[in-house]
């Protein structure tokens, strides 16, 4: 095996962005990298090896974190994901997002920055969540205009 160093770029499991992709090495602890920096989203996290390598560089057993548990609205979203397309089906009525509308579960939502998604849930009088490609937003509805 190569001896590994810091600013060597090496494949490793991107968390942020949840694929294989080219990381910078940050810290080597006993010739296992520890901390790596995305090349594409230059998030900055602990080693993971990559999930498509058949022999992944074994991970360093001082100083790395133990994996935790997805937070709830990440399990939820998660689930959301699965189940929602987020094209709308033919004929579908596609509303333009603005936060004094109210809006309604399954409704289909334009936003000028997260595209096209829908309502899945209802959060009180004020708050939907809203499913977009591939994420989930809370936005504000039922507004009062300003006068």
């Amino acid at each position: 095996m190569a001896l590994l160093r810091a600013g060597i770029e090496i494949d490793a499991y991107c968390t942020r962005c949840r694929m294989d992709l080219t990381h910078r090495i940050i810290a080597v602890v006993n010739n296992k990298p520890v901390k790596v920096e995305c090349r594409t989203c230059y998030g900055t996290h602990n080693y993971r090896a990559p999930k498509s390598s058949p022999v992944p560089v074994e991970k360093a057993t001082r100083g790395a974190a133990a994996p935790r548990a997805p937070k709830a609205s990440a399990r939820r979203s998660a689930a959301v994901e699965e189940h929602i397309s987020v094209a709308p089906p033919p004929g579908a009525r596609i509303h333009g997002y603005r936060m004094t509308d109210k809006f309604s579960r399954d409704q289909w939502v334009s936003h000028k920055v997260f595209g096209t998604g829908v309502v899945t849930q209802v959060l009180g009088d004020d708050k939907i969540e809203v499913h977009f490609d591939g994420v989930s937003k809370v936005l504000v509805h039922n507004r009062p205009e300003d006068t």
